[in-house]
């Protein structure tokens, strides 16, 4: 089996794992490294037979090559037909050339004996000029080998290797998204900047782009090796136009014709240098890599290079020019107003097509200069932009935040009110406290005669007000909007009538809200914006699915969704998939809802995206009795959101937490959960659930907010039969069993009518009419409710009791297999090994698994399971 990768990519480390995961196995595992110089022929193999053989194994005079190789395998051979046996050789790209032939010579055999071959070699090494090139494809020829090839690591695989490399140390986010982008998935590579990183962060140094670690730098320019005086010249000049580089523009800047440079670029390409791109455009291999040459130069020695690069490029024809290049060179030049003007081009070319991270990457080289308050107003606004783009929500705010500052200085009122706005805005998206102040005060220093500015202060007040569940306040607030300010500016009508329509929904005015939701929409069409355009009719679907125009709201979400792809925006389109996972929720459609789940990325930065999703999954879970759902939405988010829940988790927490016996943690996560507020719209499964689960002075508040909501509004709200429900319980709870029975008979009529089945079955249930609440729970597909109301178990509303040693209900899935093996006297390494997770999981899993059942130690966890095993 061949491992193959760059270096540093991880061959070592996965053969290592392997070998480990064999340690109590009767494989006998021999290890052995090819050297780059001075090899002993079948050097490897050698090492090998020592490590597992303790008769030794000399070389002798053998009459042929064939008689010196059957001689070296037939000891192998003897080796595993005592036990199977497992070869490893190290870097096989610098192997010698008997240790080539002996391995192509047993891989004809191996299939005879019980051994494994494990080879690593990097890809990158197999140039022509390599030996070990053809030796590796005769080896991969073999009937039964087998390659590996490991790719660098992305996406999730990546976060998790910092996270855990990182070990708990803390560093910067935007220095870890640096080093993740730099180190291009390589784990050497990326281990090494992160190192680096941190001991700089420690000692208090700025980490910047350009620093790499030794390690790197050696393991990087050691590919030079080869090359003659004349060829290096040609690679570092390379370097210095960037990693991407025309072969006429380096052909000008040496000052030579193209074709005296192609045998020298030929050359680096087969020795993984660089590749080529296009017809004369190449481009080096690892950024690194171009790195690492181009920091072999002085500073003094750059500036003028890049200066002369500059001028070459803005000499070209227009069509021929490269923004970027030119953003590049100029701000590697220093010169100021060249850099500026180039990188801020290049940013808005970039964020043109949605290029978020280079644009920002732009935008801040620009910023490193002494510019003007406006323009660093402007360029700091385009970098928040960008970040809300890439849901980096708490680094948006921040740069608005700055961005607003930057205007204040420079006297740009409006322009600083439109980013004290969407800061505020985005600081109640990651939970930050107070974040209407800086809107507030803003307001005491502004001149009447600033009313474009003075609208959008009062807009984003209106918004958080709105949001925090004041419509009151938030309808003040818009009568001081101006109309001149609608009417001149269109993000600000696209505002008003997003908050007006929030208001007209909170308060139940059908009329109102279909009015400004028009208006709404039109504005987002007048502006031009695919991305307000999803907004706007994801909203709409929420809104309509409160209403109870279920069609209506499905419609609004194919439409949201259509819109937000467009836009290209991945939080867009995560939010309509978040949205409507509640929406097919509240029409019974509880598969939809599931498929419209797995959209959402429990690493979801969006903060709305992620309450929805934890709300409506845990309580998509708990209807299915899908364990898997439960452990993902629920077991996964506890600890960081029952200490500071938001209403819609309410009840899908309140619910698993009272099935696994905790009804004091169900009670403590209600009470939490209910806002301080005006009046709640929409969060009848939680004001039900603090019903049921939650405190007497907690369903006191819970009253109080559905009597507020359906007294207001038209007949058609979800809140009015609520009501009659949760008071049902609450009859039921005091011995009326009369009065709860009529009360929930008229909450089920009313959720029929507005076609809410999943309440209307638990409303029909405590109207003890069981068979037709059997049947609305099976149309909805709520699976665990079916199998409860077929085995006569029916909602209580006292605390029930509940089996501390049921482990079924209090753990997850995994957290019972780990207990179980815990229980068993196995490590945390062993049981990591065994389920295939990291020792770091093993330990949460257990600490869970502790919390979770009031103890504290592996011998208590075992008296635990070895009385439910005696039961």
């Amino acid at each position: 089996m061949l491992i193959a990768g760059d270096a540093g990519v991880g061959k070592s480390r996965l053969i290592t794992e392997f070998c480990k995961s064999l340690a109590y196995s009767r494989w006998k595992i021999g290890r052995g490294a090819c050297v780059e110089f001075a090899s002993r022929p079948y050097g490897p193999i050698l090492e090998v037979l020592a490590a597992v053989d303790r008769a030794p194994f000399e070389l002798t005079d053998a009459a042929t090559k064939r008689e010196q190789l059957d001689a070296i395998v037939e000891r192998l051979a003897a080796i595993a037909a005592k036990t199977a046996l497992i070869v490893v050789v190290e870097d096989l790209h610098w192997a010698d050339a008997a240790t080539l032939d002996l391995l192509a010579f047993l891989g004809s055999r191996l299939q005879r004996m019980r051994i494994l071959v494990l080879a690593s070699l990097r890809a990158d090494e197999l140039h022509p000029d390599n030996p070990a090139t053809n030796a590796a494809a005769r080896i991969a020829r073999s009937a039964r080998a087998g390659r590996i090839n490991l790719a660098p690591l992305r996406g999730a695989e990546l976060w998790t290797f910092i996270d855990e490399a990182l070990d708990g140390v803390s560093l910067p986010e935007e220095t870890r998204r640096a080093i993740a982008r730099a180190g291009d998935g390589n784990p050497f590579f990326t281990e090494e900047l992160l190192k680096s990183a941190v001991e700089r962060n420690a000692a208090n140094i700025s980490v910047r782009s350009r620093d790499l670690p030794q390690t790197v730098r050696t393991t990087l320019l050691e590919r030079l090796r080869p090359f003659d005086a004349q060829e290096r010249r040609v690679v570092t000049q390379a370097a210095v136009i960037g990693r991407t580089f025309g072969l006429p523009l380096l052909a000008t800047t040496l000052e030579t014709e193209p074709n005296e440079l192609l045998a020298t670029l030929r050359r680096a390409r087969d020795f993984q240098l660089v590749e080529e791109v296009a017809p004369d455009e190449f481009r080096f291999r690892h950024g690194l890599t171009r790195e690492a040459i181009y920091e072999g130069f002085l500073s003094a020695e750059l500036r003028p290079r890049h200066r002369t690069i500059a001028l070459a490029l803005e000499n070209k024809p227009p069509e021929e020019r490269s923004l970027e290049a030119l953003a590049y060179h100029w701000w590697a030049a220093g010169e100021a107003a060249q850099a500026v003007e180039y990188n801020d081009r290049a940013g808005d070319s970039a964020a043109g097509v949605h290029a978020h991270e280079d644009a920002i990457a732009f935008y801040e080289r620009a910023l490193e200069f002494d510019v003007a308050s406006l323009v660093r107003g402007s360029l700091l606004k385009k970098v928040a932009d960008r970040r809300l783009a890439l849901s980096w929500t708490k680094e948006a705010q921040a740069t608005y935040s700055a961005a607003a500052d930057a205007f204040r200085q420079a006297g740009a009122h409006e322009r600083e009110a439109s980013c004290r706005a969407t800061a505020a805005i985005t600081a109640y998206g990651t939970g930050m406290p107070d974040p209407t102040g800086p809107l507030a005060a803003m307001l005491t220093r502004l001149d009447p005669s600033e009313y474009l500015a003075r609208s959008r202060v009062h807009l984003g007040l209106a918004w958080l007000a709105a949001t925090f569940w004041f419509p009151t306040r938030a309808a003040r607030e818009l009568q001081q909007v101006d109309q001149r300010a609608r009417t001149e500016a269109v993000d600000i009508a696209l505002r008003f009538h997003n908050v007006a329509a929030f208001v007209a929904m909170t308060v139940g005015d059908l009329a109102a809200f279909e009015r400004e939701h028009a208006a709404w929409v039109s504005a987002a069409q007048a502006a031009g914006s695919a991305a307000a355009l999803a907004g706007a009719f994801t909203n709409g679907a929420m809104c309509r699915a409160f209403f109870g125009l279920h069609e209506e709201a499905e419609e609004n979400l194919e439409r949201a969704l259509r819109f937000a792809r467009e836009s290209r925006s991945r939080h867009s389109e995560e939010s309509v998939h978040a949205f409507g996972t509640m929406c097919y929720l509240l029409r019974g459609d509880l598969e939809r809802a599931r498929a419209e789940l797995e959209h959402v990325s429990p690493a979801s930065e969006n903060r709305v995206n992620i309450t929805f999703a934890t709300a409506w999954g845990t309580l998509i879970g708990a209807a299915l009795d899908d364990a898997r759902l439960i452990e993902k939405w629920f077991d996964a988010f506890e600890s960081n959101i029952a200490n500071a829940p938001e209403v819609e988790c309410g009840a899908g927490f309140a619910e698993i937490m009272a099935r696994r016996g905790r009804h004091g943690d169900a009670a403590t996560l209600l009470h939490r959960a209910l806002p301080e507020c005006e009046m709640l719209r929409g969060n009848v499964f939680t004001l039900l659930a603090v019903g049921r689960h939650g405190a007497p002075a907690d369903r006191e508040r819970a009253r109080a907010y559905l009597v507020r909501a359906a007294a207001s509004g038209v007949e058609q709200m979800v809140e009015r039969p609520a009501l009659a429900l949760f008071d049902a319980i609450a009859c039921a709870r005091s011995g009326l069993p009369e009065e709860a029975s009529a009360l929930a008979r008229e909450a089920a009529e009313g959720f029929r009518r507005l076609r809410f089945p999943l309440l209307e079955a638990s409303a029909l249930e405590a109207a003890g009419d069981f068979e037709d609440a059997l049947s609305v729970f099976r149309r909805c597909g709520a699976k665990y409710d079916v199998r409860r109301l077929e085995a006569g178990r029916f909602i209580e509303t006292s605390e029930p009791t509940r089996d501390a040693n049921d482990f079924a209900t209090i753990l997850s899935v995994r957290e019972s297999e780990v207990a179980t093996f815990a229980a068993a006297g196995r490590s945390n390494l062993e049981i990591a090994r065994e389920l295939s997770i990291t020792h770091k999981t093993v330990e949460k899993h257990l600490a869970s698994v502790y919390r979770k059942l009031g103890i504290s130690s592996r011998g208590e966890l075992r008296a635990r399971m070895s009385g439910l095993a005696r039961r």
